[in-house]
């Protein structure tokens, strides 16, 4: 493949085998020659012929090259060699290229001669092939080397410019003479694919060439095959199999990739579409209709019913491994499990997944690392479970006829196998006294079998038994891998019969002699039809001691307890006997010898051993009883008695919720909850420790190494497949996107320990760019999560594309891909110039755009914007003004043109970013024409008051396409008159309201023009003109005298204030040095006084109107007045009026208004003669104690005194109350009277209500005929009748699923409840939509619902529980109503 520097082409005219030559070598090189130096090669030739040859060498021709050798002309023998010298002595550095010519007659041999000077010989190996690879996200690294054979040292540059995940590194650099550099190339094989990549390379002195770089990638595929043709296998139905039965079938698990795996089987118990012991043939809405049975079906452990064995493993490459399939279906207790059409149906999913293969939210979602790479199959298995329905005809209950012994009675039965998919075997058990034909057998599905069922009694008695059938089938073994005829279900039947004693009357005949088996005393007589029993001897076992028949007169003492053997009992009596059992005979009563084998006897060590044992086992029942009794005991204990009692009844209806499998083994502890070796993953069941796990985040204190006895031996143990899986380190790519070079970064691996034990996570990271992360080891508890936080960095710019593995327990666990592409700091602007156009139609923000801000680094980046000053108002904005962009995102800055008459069209903003370049954006408001009217161009001012400011309007209306600006020219106008705003915005198609003020200071006509200039559209003008007129204001009486005013009381005198003139006038009255008068305006109601100035009374007056007012005058000591008010109209004192008109220029209308005359007040205050003791009298009677037979009076006392030296003459004037003291509500002892000085008089205030409610009356008092109130008494009287608050007042109970309880408090505040009331409730029914009622409410008082009653009417609240629970739907509003003791609702 090398192509030498400067090398040449030989172009012989004969070529040395054709010359029977051998020349060596064929090529001379000189290679690293310097000047000066002399540098010399040996040259051979050898003579291959026959015969001897005649050589001529021709000396180079040029003078670098020398020949040295004595004589040109050579003869060569056969077979012989000779050797001649070349040297060279360049005389300066540069190549030199010349031939030697070797010559044999007239055919010629060139032998180039090259010399060479030191350079770079750099070679490189042409191609990097990976293999065959496996698509898992991994990094592979291969190595090859740039070797510089020359004496200098050589420049290379590697460049790939393709799409793959392809790094090279390093890119570029120098190789030393005589060396080699170490170039690694790494590939992520991230998806299946064919590489055939080059990378062009470029090497000093040498033409580029180019890196071939080969892979293939395949899948890792996990395949399903038929076990008996290969093909793939996506179902297996195991068609339909009775209860408690199983059903087997197997499957190949192929591993159809280049490298091993570690597999596992997941069952998939929460797919769309599985069927869980649901009736498939059953209508829905049937199905939907019984909610206890799904609520059943819900908590299915599927693992029970579906097995998989193996469930784990490890493959190698293209390895297939047998898999064993059970279907063992369980009936779920239903109401209609004898219903022939009762089945259920199961159509679960199971999923073979590589370990390391989790979805979630582990998996990155860059597109570049697809979803592919992990690979796994699905497995659908479905089967029906079906009842044993076998029916008896003509019942399970079977009432034989009565016989005698040695009879029988028979009974003919018909069994159905009632199921139409399945046969079935059964097997009778043997029972004594009852046979059944035939025993066993098989009947086919739909058919029948007739039994004979038999009784034979062997014994008198009443016979009730059990007649079990069993059921057989296909049972699995306890491995689940094989299955055999079992038994797997029982039927009983229940047979009943009576075997009679035999009647037969018993003959005596004579003994001929012979003794029969058993014989009378006398041996003459004996039973006729004892014969027939010949299986056991009877034995005798009476009581001798009570048997007095022949007793024969003896003086020994009857043995007691003593067993009577008869005569001929001796087949009998030879066994072993017992050492306590005496025996004797039935008419002598002699002891007989009682035989004993000490073969068979028990030895008294048995004996002792045997009686501790009776005495071991009697205790262990006793005890066990006992524990049985205490049980009980507590239990009944439990039932009978609570501490917390709400109202509630056991057992009444509450159902305790179903505990699912999860949480069964969630509670049991950590050394059980290790999965059994045959029992599969679930997908819920995993799915609920993640989220546990994930709970119970630890975040701190992570040891790096085991330390305790009990983390080293947790972390020492070796996981399997399913265990393993069970351990998640993700996200399997660390994805750090676009970083900014030298930057730290940092990303989270997550790791999830679903175990029960402690584990060990190694992270084994070799990279320099993660070595700033604090920590490559974690000891993570059971049962938890944490993350690790990866902290990259990195110096160089490009590509970054690694992989490290790790290890869960010191096994590999899996590889973590890291990517990164290290760029440099750039900030972006969407555009440079930005147009601003009119956008809808708000006025001020009608003018805006937006410009974009890219941060593509990874870090915040700081901006800020400055607006540049071109010398005019900059009326364009941006926001915000500065701030930080997020990384890797975009931050969006509004441009606003602040829309106005003068703003400017254009403006510039530069965009400083900090420690980054500038960039600079150009703003331009492109405007339109339009075109403004006023709706009437004349404003007239007639008939305003001087002195006050008159508003009116003006609206300029726009007509054009766009919105106007405009600008009011004030050059012009008066000084009185005033237009705002003076400058704005008219919208698209509407109105702009200017509002024109007049405030004259003479009375004078007056007309003016007002300019309005319009942008982008010609000015336009408004007329404005009007007259002035003066007030003219009359106070009637304007004297008031104010003449024994007592003190503490209050005096008000009425004027009138009219207004006689053609134009509005404000009256001002100033009471700023009257303290004790005010103001008072009849049928007005508002502020009269400026906040500022509380003294200062004003009110305005429309022309020709008048208005009633009042000076009110309270006086708090005793003191006299005389003053005059100062008055003011339209912010002019009478005299200003007058000046005003007198001054005015020629143009001012000569009437003159009159003089307002001012206010003039006299007031004398006296010494108050009486005192009260109160003027506040309240009432209070509680409900509970009026009578309707007897009124209830409150009285309360009214002190008078009198304090002055003179008698006073008082008067209570209840005129103007009403019937309250009519008809005796409110009642005085006297209304009138007269207290000479220092009296006092006492005036009993009675209070007599006739029905609940608030009874008010203010009464005033005067003094000596004084028709001025002197005091005002206020009464009020109150019957506090029981009321009750609620909190919340309104109830809303949110919808809830049938059968669901809703719950909700709610406080009750009772109030003026002076005695204890029980409260009730009242609740009507809800009628639903077909008509019928029911009751979905209910109400409950938790800490009872019983008032305490207070002295005071303060009340302690009580709390009601609302309750809510409907079977159907339902939608209501009612009312709840509360009722007391005493009936109020």
């Amino acid at each position: 493949m090398e192509t030498e520097r400067s090398s040449l082409v030989a172009r012989d005219l004969e070529t040395a085998k054709d010359m029977q030559l051998r020349v060596t070598p064929s090529e001379m090189k000189f290679l690293d020659a310097l000047a000066g130096r002399v540098y010399r090669l040996p040259l051979t030739v050898h003579n291959l012929g026959r015969s001897i040859q005649k050589i001529r060498f021709q000396e180079p021709v040029k003078p670098q090259f020398k020949l040295i050798l004595t004589n040109l002309d050579k003869s060569l023998a056969s077979g012989l060699q000779t050797t001649a010298m070349v040297e060279y002595h360049p005389d300066k550095n540069e190549d030199v290229c010349d031939q030697l010519l070797i010559s044999i007659g007239n055919k010629t041999i060139e032998i180039p001669l090259i010399g060479l000077i030191p350079s770079c010989q750099l070679a490189i190996e042409p191609e990097v092939n990976f293999g065959t690879l496996v698509a898992s996200s991994k990094v592979y690294c291969k190595e090859i080397s740039i070797i510089n054979h020359g004496s200098v040292p050589g420049i290379f540059k590697i460049e790939y410019q393709g799409q793959l995940p392809i790094v090279i590194f390093p890119a570029s650099g120098v190789v030393q003479p005589k060396s080699s550099v170490v170039i690694k190339v790494d590939f992520c094989a991230d998806q299946p694919m064919v590489v055939n990549e080059l990378a062009k390379v470029s090497l000093q002195d040498r033409p580029d060439i180019f890196l071939n770089i080969r892979a293939h990638v395949v899948e890792q595929i996990i395949e399903l095959l038929n076990i008996n043709n290969d093909k793939k296998l996506e179902c297996i139905s195991f068609g339909s199999v009775f209860f408690g039965t199983s059903k087997i079938e197997r499957a190949l698990l192929y591993n159809n990739s280049p490298e091993p795996v570690n597999w596992v089987a997941i069952m998939q118990d929460d797919s769309i579409g599985e069927e869980l012991g649901t009736n498939i043939k059953q209508r829905t809405d049937v199905a939907l209709n019984n909610l206890t049975y799904l609520r059943k079906i819900k908590s299915i452990d599927i693992t029970t019913i579906i097995s998989c064995v193996p469930n784990e493993g490890r493959l190698l490459p293209y390895q297939k491994s047998l898999i064993t399939f059970c279907f063992s279906p369980k009936l779920i207790i239903d109401g209609q499990k004898n219903d022939p059409s009762h089945r259920q149906d199961y159509a679960v999913y199971l999923r073979f997944e590589s370990v390391g293969s989790k979805d979630g939210f582990l998996r990155d979602d860059n597109q570049i690392i697809k979803s592919d790479s992990f690979h796994k199959v699905e497995l659908a298995l479905t089967g029906s479970g079906l009842p044993v329905l076998l029916q008896f005809d003509p019942g399970r209950i079977l009432n034989f006829a009565p016989c005698f012994m040695g009879g029988h009675s028979e009974i003919h039965c018909v069994m159905q196998n009632r199921s139409k998919s399945l046969p079935l075997m059964y097997h009778f058990k043997k029972i004594a006294h009852f046979k059944i034909d035939p025993q066993k057998g098989k009947i086919d599905e739909g058919c029948m079998q007739n039994v004979t069922c038999s009784f034979i009694p062997h014994q008198v008695g009443v016979f009730k038994v059990k007649q079990f059938i069993e059921i057989i089938g296909s049972v699995a073994d306890e491995n689940l891998q094989s299955s055999s005829l079992k038994p797997f279900h029982y039927i009983y039947l229940y047979f009943n019969s009576v075997c009679k004693p035999s009647t037969k009357k018993v003959v005596m005949k004579v003994n001929p002699g012979i003794s029969p088996l058993v014989s009378n005393p006398t041996g003459q007589f004996v039973v006729k039809d004892l014969v027939q029993y010949k299986d056991h001897a009877p034995v005798a076992m009476l009581q001798s001691t009570m048997t007095h028949i022949h007793n024969h007169k003896i003086n020994k003492e009857l043995i007691k307890g003593a067993l009577i053997a008869f005569p001929n009992d001796r087949a009998a009596s030879i066994r072993s006997g017992e050492d306590h059992e005496n025996f004797r005979t039935i008419f002598t009563k002699i002891p007989r010898y009682n035989y004993v084998d000490p073969d068979f006897a028990y030895t008294k060590f048995e004996k002792l051993v045997k009686k501790s044992h009776e005495n071991y086992y009697a205790g262990y029942i006793k005890f066990l009883r006992n524990v049985r009794l205490q049980k009980e005991a507590h239990r009944k204990h439990t039932y009978s008695y609570n501490d917390i009692d709400i109202g509630l009844h056991p057992a009444s209806g509450l159902k305790s919720p179903t505990v699912s499998e999860v949480e069964r083994e969630e509670e049991l502890p950590s050394t059980q909850c290790w999965i059994k070796h045959n029992q599969l993953l679930r997908t819920r069941n995993i799915a609920f420790k993640e989220t546990k796990s994930l709970r119970r985040k630890v975040l701190k204190g992570l040891k790096s190494d085991p330390s305790t006895p009990h983390e080293k031996h947790d972390c020492s143990l070796t996981l399997t497949p399913k265990q393993t899986y069970q351990v998640i380190v993700g996200p399997s790519v660390l994805n750090f996107g676009d970083v900014c070079v030298n930057s730290t970064n940092t990303h989270l691996l997550h790791v999830i320990n679903m175990l029960p034990i402690h584990i060990l996570i190694q992270l084994n990271v070799n990279l320099e760019e993660l070595q700033k992360t604090s920590q490559f080891s974690y000891v993570i508890p059971p049962t938890t999560s944490t993350y690790i936080s990866m902290i990259f960095e990195s110096p160089t710019i490009g590509k970054f594309w690694k992989s490290f593995t790790f290890t869960v327990n010191n096994m590999p666990g899996g590889h973590i891909l890291v990517m990164a592409v290290v760029l440099p700091v750039r900030l972006q602007l969407s555009s440079n110039e930005l147009i601003l156009r009119p956008q809808g139609f708000l006025v001020k923000t009608c003018f805006r755009g937006t410009v974009r801000m890219y941060n593509h680094q990874n870090y915040f980046v700081k901006f800020e914007w400055q607006s540049i000053n071109t010398g005019k108002e900059m009326a364009f904005s941006i926001r915000p003004a500065k701030g930080t962009v997020e990384p890797y995102s975009s931050l969006e800055c509004e441009v606003t043109w602040q829309p106005a008459f003068d703003s400017p069209e254009r403006g510039e903003f530069i965009l400083h970013v900090s420690e980054g370049n500038t960039l600079k954006l150009k703003c331009l408001a492109h405007l339109g024409h339009s075109k403004v009217t006023f709706l009437e161009p004349r404003i007239l001012f007639s008939n305003i008051p001087q002195g006050l400011t008159t508003w009116r309007k003006a609206i300029l209306h726009n007509v054009g396409q766009n919105h106007a600006y405009f600008k009011v020219c004030d050059q012009s106008l008066l000084s009185m008159i005033n237009i705002v705003p003076s400058q704005g915005i008219i919208p698209l198609g509407g109105l702009t309201v200017l509002n024109i003020s007049c405030t004259p200071t003479v009375k004078e006509k007056f007309d003016t023009r007002a300019k309005v200039a319009i942008r982008c559209a010609n000015d336009i003008d408004l007329r404005i003109g009007g007259s002035v007129e003066v007030a003219d204001v009359e106070i009637h009486p304007n004297t008031f005298n104010f003449t024994g005013t007592y003190v503490g009381s209050t005096q008000i005198m009425p004027f009138l204030l009219k207004n006689k003139g053609i134009t509005r006038a404000r009256v001002e009255f100033n009471l700023e040095d009257a303290d004790s008068f005010s103001l008072d305006f009849k049928g007005k109601s508002g502020e009269f006084t400026d906040p500022a100035f509380p003294d200062i009374f004003f009110l305005e007056l429309e022309k020709q109107t008048s208005m009633e007012c009042g000076i009110a005058f309270s006086p708090k000591e005793v003191a006299a007045y005389n003053f005059s008010i100062q008055v003011r109209v339209n912010f002019f004192a009478a005299s200003e009026l007058d000046s005003q008109c007198c001054l005015s220029d020629s143009h001012v209308i000569p009437n003159r208004p009159p003089v307002i005359r001012s206010c003039h007040i006299q007031a004398t205050v006296l010494q108050a003669p009486l005192t009260l003791s109160s003027t506040h009298f309240i009432f209070e009677i509680p409900l509970h104690s009026l009578d309707p037979n007897n009124r209830v009076t409150k009285t309360q006392n009214l002190v008078l005194h009198n304090t002055s030296r003179k008698d006073v003459e008082w008067n209570l004037d209840i005129r103007n109350t009403g019937k309250l003291f009519k008809d005796g509500i409110f009642k005085f002892s006297t209304l009138s009277g007269t207290l000479q000085p220092n009296e006092e008089c006492n005036v009993a205030v009675n209070f007599c209500p006739k029905q609940p409610r608030e009874y008010t009356a203010d009464i005033p008092i005067h003094l000596n005929d004084n028709p001025v109130c002197y005091r005002m008494l206020h009464l009020v009287g109150e019957i506090k009748s029981p009321k009750l608050l609620f909190v919340p007042p309104f109830v809303f109970f949110t919808p809830v699923p049938l059968d669901v309880p809703a719950v909700m408090d709610v406080n009750i505040l009772p109030q003026n409840y002076f005695r204890d009331s029980t409260l009730s409730v009242h609740l009507s029914p809800v009628k639903l939509l077909n008509g019928n009622e029911i009751q979905p409410l209910s109400v409950n008082f938790p800490k009872g619902g019983v008032i305490v009653g207070s002295s005071i009417g303060i009340n302690a609240a009580l709390t009601c529980c609302l309750s809510f629970k409907s079977s159907k739907p339902v939608s209501f509003f009612t009312n709840v109503l509360f009722c007391d003791s005493k009936d109020n609702w």
